[in-house]
């Protein structure tokens, strides 16, 4: 148990230090236009990471970026 604790912590450290590092450019999903969230994320091909509503949004932006206006935050 205590293996595990201490596994979910250094993970949990590592995705904050990575979403602290590169913030997303948006908080409104580009996909179905409601609120994004961090666990669902990808990055552009300019570099820029870009956060989703769901799984599903972020498979259809991934298919065609270009049909999907990524509105920046305000």
């Amino acid at each position: 148990m205590k293996t595990l604790l201490t596994l979910f912590a250094f993970t949990a450290s590592l995705t904050l230090n990575s979403i602290a590092a590169d913030p997303p450019v948006n908080t409104e999903c580009p996909v179905c236009h409601k609120d994004a969230r961090l666990i669902f994320r990808s990055t552009t091909k300019d570099g820029k990471r870009v956060i989703f509503a769901t799984a599903e949004c972020k498979e259809k932006f991934d298919k065609t970026p270009g049909k999907y206006q990524v509105k920046p935050k305000s």
